[in-house]
């Protein structure tokens, strides 16, 4: 096969290739490519648009967010502070896409903002994150409390809860006080609105209210804390969002099941 013969055919081979899809499809994929390392760079924690967006934020909230804070109008805050800075930076319909669809996942997931969080479901849920743990451990039931208190005019709920019981460790078995409530992992502080009739025999009212304050795992509620479960994400609806939490339980109503 003569060099003219190669290079004839490897002429009309590149002309075959160039005519069909399959570069429209690298280019695609490319592209595709590209924008994502772009939009992942940019959402880096440690990235300029990342700090960007967080002076951004700063420069929104209130200087004096650490005593009062108006917790239901915060997600539209963040959701408007982040749409700003993207319109700002003029990117491309593509990534503004991508970002309010990233907007949309964080508030409006399944189970995160919503009208209403019932206390029982947010439990329940609990419960069921914690039972495989609960049964390596032989818990009988999670560490569950509230506490009433009134200031002025106002009425307040404290609800904690751990996953553990009180008496799973020995240095707790050992005290003849029983643990803070302070130093269970997770809790609600509740501004309590309201009452309402349930037309349940057993319980004909029901409290609602307001959340003022929330702990996850022994730390304060935070926007760039990491959600993972139902019920986590529960509970950052009565945070973030203008969710009202429906006191429908007591404390001794809940269990892990394993009882004897």
């Amino acid at each position: 096969m003569s060099e003219k013969t190669l290079q004839t055919l490897l002429a009309e081979r590149v002309t075959e290739y160039a005519q069909s899809d399959r570069p429209r499809e690298l280019i695609d994929a490319g592209i595709d490519k590209m924008f994502k390392d772009v939009v992942d760079d940019a959402f880096r924690s440690y990235g300029d648009f990342s700090k960007a967006i967080k002076e951004a934020l700063k420069a929104a909230l209130p200087a004096n967010v650490s005593d009062m804070f108006e917790l239901q109008r915060y997600n539209a805050l963040v959701a408007n502070a982040l749409r700003e800075r993207w319109e700002a930076a003029a990117l491309q319909t593509t990534v503004m896409e991508k970002a309010e669809k990233a907007i949309a996942e964080v508030f409006d997931g399944d189970g995160l903002l919503a009208g209403e969080v019932s206390l029982k479901a947010l439990l329940d849920e609990f419960i069921d994150a914690h039972k495989e743990n609960a049964a390596d451990g032989r818990w009988d039931r999670p560490d569950i409390r509230f506490e009433e208190t009134e200031s002025g005019s106002s009425s307040f709920l404290y609800i904690a809860f751990d996953p553990e019981p009180e008496n799973s460790h020995d240095r707790y078995m050992l005290s003849a006080d029983k643990r803070s409530r302070y130093s269970l992992k997770h809790s609600l502080h509740v501004h309590i609105k309201g009452s309402r009739e349930t037309g349940e025999h057993f319980r004909p009212t029901e409290q609602f209210g307001e959340v003022i304050s929330a702990k996850l795992d022994d730390k304060k509620v935070a926007i760039n804390m990491r959600i993972h479960s139902k019920w986590q994400r529960m509970l950052a609806s009565l945070y973030f969002g203008n969710a009202i939490l429906v006191i429908d339980c007591e404390p001794d109503d809940f269990s892990y099941g394993f009882d004897d």
